[in-house]
């Protein structure tokens, strides 16, 4: 049985003689009503507060929630991209060890040509070395009848 402060107010007590004051108890009985109307307010304007409270503490849950969520997506996010980053990368560093080593090939087949080319210079340059020195010494042999042929005729 709940008691409320009407109950309080119209609460009748039996008449004994040498008894207390009928209007104290009275007064006394409308204060102790007024006080419990304004326990009866407090306790009202804290329930609701409470509920306040509640729903204010589920969105602020909720916010959790989802914040938790944009941290897990954001680093899956990240996750992905340095994956991506690490993999194209890893293309990149491919690709670059390809093209030097073609590039290297290249170059070695070319320095390759340029000793070929420079051995038969060197070859050429011995060839007409001992061409022109058997050229001098035809010149000279031929100088040399010359002059026994100018001196026989003497």
């Amino acid at each position: 049985m709940d008691l409320t402060p009407l109950d309080i107010r119209n609460q009748k007590f039996g008449k004994k003689v040498n008894g207390f004051d009928p209007a104290e108890v009275q007064a006394f009985l409308n204060q102790v009503a007024t006080a419990f109307e304004g326990l009866i307010d407090e306790r009202a304007d804290l329930l609701k507060t409470i509920n306040n409270d509640k729903k204010n503490l589920d969105e602020f849950r909720q916010i959790e929630k989802n914040l938790s969520d944009a941290a897990v997506l954001m680093s899956r996010a990240l996750d992905d991209v340095k994956t991506r980053a690490n993999k194209e990368a890893d293309v990149i560093i491919a690709e670059a060890k390809s093209k030097a080593e073609q590039e290297t090939i290249t170059i070695k087949n070319q320095a390759m040509d340029l000793r070929r080319e420079i051995d038969s210079l060197r070859q050429l340059r011995t060839n007409y070395f001992a061409r022109l020195r058997s050229l001098m010494r035809a010149q000279e042999d031929m100088l040399s009848d010359m002059e026994k042929e100018d001196s026989e005729r003497k």
